[in-house]
């Protein structure tokens, strides 16, 4: 759990800068303008306030996102790694099949996707030669965009998962992107063992 906390920490260390400094810069600009505060003092104060900030919003965002990572892992039966806070997540299953189409494969993959039930696939976005497009639901963070890609040469099969937020402006998901990615990786590769 605090290897994940620490990779949250490391993600949103970026925005909490920024914040410290707007805030910081903010309070600076008041005191020497509003207030007239000498410089040593306006400098000291403005520092103190952006860091309190920056420390605080890096402490809002990564508890909660930690807490939901701790819960979805649990649900998936999953243990944390510093991996699940690293969006997209993209996963390779690679396997041997002999006269299957790519479409094939796409179809027969969704089809146990859907069986599996875990996780809940609830809707369709895509189902073309050698492609699935799905948006599975998680259980305690956002829903998901699951693209599934086959690749076929000779009796040779690539799919690759790339599993993200349905929102494209979120950098943190509760973990829940790497805990699908890691179920539907073994029902991917289940699928293609059967071929």
């Amino acid at each position: 759990m605090i290897t994940y906390w620490s990779a949250v920490v490391g993600r949103v260390a970026p925005a909490a800068g920024l914040t410290a400094l707007v805030v910081g810069g903010a309070m600076l600009a008041a005191l020497l303008v509003g207030d007239g505060a000498p410089w040593t003092t306006a400098l000291t104060q403005s520092a103190l306030a952006g860091l309190t900030c920056g420390v605080l919003f890096t402490l809002v965002v990564s508890i909660p996102d930690t807490a939901t990572a701790v819960r979805t892992a649990a649900h998936f039966g999953r243990p944390l790694e510093p991996a699940a806070a690293r969006l997209p997540v993209i996963r390779r299953v690679a396997a041997v099949t002999r006269g299957v189409t790519a479409f094939q494969l796409a179809d027969s993959t969704l089809y146990a996707l859907k069986r599996a039930q875990t996780p809940v696939v609830s809707e369709v976005l895509k189902l073309g030669h050698g492609q699935a497009v799905l948006i599975c639901k998680s259980p305690y963070g956002p829903e998901i965009h699951v693209s599934v890609d086959f690749t076929v040469t000779d009796s040779r099969t690539l799919a690759v998962l790339t599993c993200r937020p349905t929102t494209s402006w979120k950098r943190l998901d509760g973990g829940a992107s790497w805990a699908i990615a890691g179920t539907l990786e073994r029902q991917v590769r289940a699928a293609l063992r059967e071929h």
